[in-house]
């Protein structure tokens, strides 16, 4: 029997178990989870939770695939890994909220090739729901990144 190889299939589900528990353990510790209310670690802990159980899940489904092929990604799939990193690498730059406003901003404009009236509806849209619903509302506190960080 051939032993199975480690490739891209399973090292995604493992970063993203490693991640997830980062986010479960700097969440519990530096903001919390509940005091009588949710805290603003509230939800960052609950989707990592989510991330953890599906990354388990998917390990373990690929550990026992015994037929599966290479992995070939296509042009958008490839765009959104590039985007994702591109938010992370962002956030510790410019902060959270304007990465995923700007990610926004290119996915519209570059890939789905939408007119300037849609991407400004939708871009206030989105910088009313993460300010209004989960910075004012629900207390949450983003990211700055080091330009913001130095300014304030």
């Amino acid at each position: 029997m051939e032993k199975k190889k480690f490739n891209l299939r399973t090292v995604i589900p493992l970063a993203t178990i490693v991640f997830s528990l980062v986010f479960i353990l700097v969440g519990l510790k530096d903001y919390g989870f509940w005091k009588g209310q949710p805290t603003p670690g509230f939800f960052p802990i609950i989707i990592a939770v989510v991330l953890l159980v599906s990354s388990v899940a998917c390990f373990f489904q690929i550990a026992r695939d015994k037929d599966s092929e290479a992995v070939r990604y296509n042009r958008n799939e490839l765009m959104v890994m590039l985007g994702a990193a591109a938010i992370i690498l962002c956030t510790f730059i410019i902060g959270l909220v304007p990465s995923c406003l700007i990610y926004i901003l290119l996915w519209l404009k570059f890939v789905e090739r939408a007119s300037w009236k849609v991407i400004v509806i939708i871009e206030l849209i989105m910088a009313a729901i993460i300010l209004g619903v989960f910075t004012f509302w629900l207390q949450i506190r983003f990211p700055m990144g080091l330009l913001l960080d130095m300014i304030l």
